[in-house]
């Protein structure tokens, strides 16, 4: 394994990729609380409003990935990757400055939540397709379980400081080093364009997007398993975007310290995804589905504990305990599909995969502000956590499931 990472190093390009990743995790990490509680303090802030700027997100974001799966197949993924975060980069600042100059208001966060939605609607597919261009088949699991350990650590680091940040000076300027972030990134990115595929010849330009999308489907609906693992996710999604996305910050706020236990308890999800991209870096198992399922269970435990609530020692253990089963989950998924699925095709099935996983998302994160407002925090926590719960063990019912063995 220690050859593989070497060898990982030694190519330039995949250190881009690295770094890039690593760069915008740091802003990644800080962005979820900095919003979530600059939102809570804004006059008339509740969790209802909270739904409404998340959603404002989540919902551009279900809506155009399909599309984005084509467009990342047709124009090239680097340069797709790299300028969408360079264009994200600008709306998050304008997110952050409303924040600085007291001018932040739910209908602008909403509508730059909208449009950064679109954006991350291209990056995704795009994202999902292009390490298979910097590495050999053989190296995927490595480099893909490389570059979440460095954007893990990095999630680590900017939840840490954004909780101290948030709760000291305000959102502005985590939001800020977020849009920072973005920049470097899509710069690092978009240096990757000669790894791009060449023009489209006059016979691919006859083919149109309904056709690619067409393709993309039978890709993605030939394969059994993949349609039983993003079924059962269509559901886990909303119980916790809802929760992460409003529950959460509204029970930190109404229990606990607020935005620094918040950002303790998404530090605590970071070095979790840290460690579980350390065990897919170093454990390679015959059957990667089955693990990959196997562990997401366990991320419902961080869910009812913020219920009871325990002690904020035990929010962050149960959170480790998530941020774990989310990584392994990760690396082995997407080295399932990248190896199981034709290069050619990977971003629209990628598309699918990520449409069908999120599609009620939006709905979670709708729903679960006013279903907090009704029922209280604690029913609230205890219904998604059970959708969650359920949800991520259905696929552990289908045998193609547990037995597809690995293919690199």
């Amino acid at each position: 394994m220690n050859d593989q990472v070497r060898e990982l190093w030694r190519n330039a390009d995949f250190r881009k990729m690295f770094a890039s990743r690593v760069v915008s995790n740091l802003g990644n990490g800080m962005a979820p609380i900095a919003l979530a509680f600059g939102v809570l303090e804004l006059p008339g802030g509740n969790a209802g409003s909270l739904s409404i700027v998340t959603a404002a997100h989540m919902v551009p974001l279900v809506l155009f990935m399909v599309i984005g799966g084509v467009a990342a197949d047709r124009f090239g993924r680097a340069m797709l990757v790299g300028s969408t975060d360079l264009i994200g980069s600008i709306f998050v600042s304008i997110s952050a400055f409303a924040f600085l100059t007291h001018h932040a208001s739910i209908p602008l966060l909403a509508f730059n939540g909208f449009v950064f939605g679109v954006l991350n609607a291209l990056w995704y597919p795009a994202f999902m397709g292009l390490m298979p261009q910097i590495v050999e088949t053989r190296l995927l699991q490595s480099a893909n379980a490389l570059v979440g350990m460095g954007a893990n650590l990095a999630l680590t680091l900017g939840a840490a400081i954004a909780g101290v940040l948030v709760a000291a000076f305000g959102s502005g300027w985590a939001i800020l080093i977020d849009a920072a972030s973005f920049f470097i990134a899509g710069c690092l990115v978009i240096s990757l364009r000669h790894l791009d595929r060449e023009a489209p010849t006059a016979e691919e330009k006859e083919v149109g997007v309904i056709a690619q999308l067409k393709d993309g489907w039978t890709e993605f609906s030939s394969r059994r398993w993949i349609v039983i693992v993003v079924f059962s996710f269509a559901f886990f999604h909303p119980a916790f975007e809802g929760f992460i996305g409003v529950m959460a910050p509204v029970r930190a706020k109404e229990v606990l310290h607020g935005a620094r236990d918040m950002g303790f308890m998404m530090a605590g999800w970071g070095f979790g995804g840290l460690l579980g991209t350390i065990a897919a870096l170093r454990i390679h198992v015959k059957r990667p589905l089955l693990l990959a399922v196997g562990v997401m269970p366990t991320i419902s435990l961080w869910i009812f504990a913020m219920a009871v609530p325990m002690p904020i020692w035990f929010l962050v253990g149960t959170a480790v305990i998530g941020g774990i089963a989310i990584d392994i989950m990760y690396a082995n998924w997407l080295t399932t599909l990248q190896t199981h699925v034709h290069e050619e095709a990977m971003s629209r099935v990628g598309a699918y995969d990520a449409f069908g996983s999120m599609v009620f998302a939006p709905i979670g994160l709708f729903v679960a502000g006013p279903f907090t407002k009704v029922v209280g925090t604690q029913t609230a926590l205890v219904v998604a956590g059970s959708i969650a719960l359920v949800a991520a063990s259905v696929p552990l019912f289908s045998r193609e499931v547990r037995t597809l063995a690995r293919a690199d």
